[in-house]
């Protein structure tokens, strides 16, 4: 039986706290040669207030992906994939996690090598003061949920309209194994911006930071994907790393809930 280790750290001062890093939620795992676990989901509910201003991942080698989020809301507080660098939020944006908030880790782990590989895996967070989080910000994933890759090559559009206001200040283009080339671009007000256009690799999943863009109802993000498929079989939509996906995962503010496109979600 794997037990779920869950690590939250506050702490009451006379004075302001600086800054700093503290562990939030963390999963220790161990997979025999060749497992794979895609889409268990370990809670913890919070027994005190935190306010964030950065975050990033616990990802030792076999972690797939990390997702965080509201369990009782379903918004995402954040995504990770294989070499996801430390996300800063912009001045005054931030995450409020209030005592009380139940949170929901999904881990996806895949061991490639021929031994037994274990490891803890998680998200830790950079504790601020309350006064610091004006605005509240979550994930949104933007992309096609349905893809048909035959062998060779073949490039997919996804396009996400918005139905609310929001501002995005962060992009991570996630695809899995088999992506080649990643692009994203925002249309506001009849103008069209590229936000990121390059080679895609699996193993350096970053988040770029922007500055903050407001968006308006009916906007639209477009997700361009490219994946080269060397197998003889079609390759579909799924969170295995032997599937493929076409996410340009945004992080925007205010806090509006769900977790796909938002015309999904109006």
């Amino acid at each position: 039986m794997r037990v779920a280790s869950l690590v939250l750290v506050a702490a009451c001062t006379a004075e302001p706290a600086a800054p700093a890093w503290q562990p939030l939620i963390t999963k220790s795992w161990m997979l025999a040669p060749g497992g794979e676990n895609t889409s268990d989901t370990y809670f913890m509910e919070l027994e005190h207030d935190v306010y964030v201003a950065g975050i990033r991942p616990i990802a030792p080698p076999g972690t797939h992906h990390t997702l965080l989020g509201r369990a009782i809301t379903g918004s995402i507080l954040y995504a990770s994939g294989v070499g996801t660098n430390e996300l800063l939020f912009p001045p005054g944006v931030g995450l409020k996690l209030t005592a009380g908030t139940l949170l929901g880790l999904q881990l996806h782990i895949f061991n490639v090598t021929d031994q037994p590989l274990g490891g803890t895996s998680g998200v830790e967070v950079l504790v601020v003061q309350p006064e610091d989080v004006v605005e509240e910000t979550e994930l949104m994933l933007a992309g096609p949920l349905d893809l048909t890759l035959p062998p060779g090559q073949t490039t997919v559009t996804g396009t996400c309209t918005l139905t609310r206001p929001q501002t995005i200040f962060a992009l991570f283009p996630h695809m899995h194994q088999m992506g080649t080339h990643f692009k994203t671009t925002v249309t506001t007000g009849g103008t069209t911006r590229v936000l990121h256009d390059a080679p895609y690799a699996f193993n350096e999943q970053a988040f770029l930071s922007l500055e903050p863009m407001p968006l308006a109802m009916g906007d639209v993000i477009t997700s361009e994907c490219t994946w080269t498929n060397p197998t003889t079989t079609t390759v579909m939509w799924g969170e295995s790393s032997t599937t493929e996906m076409c996410f340009s995962i945004v992080y925007r503010y205010p806090l509006l809930g769900g977790i796909f496109c938002d015309d999904a979600n109006p």
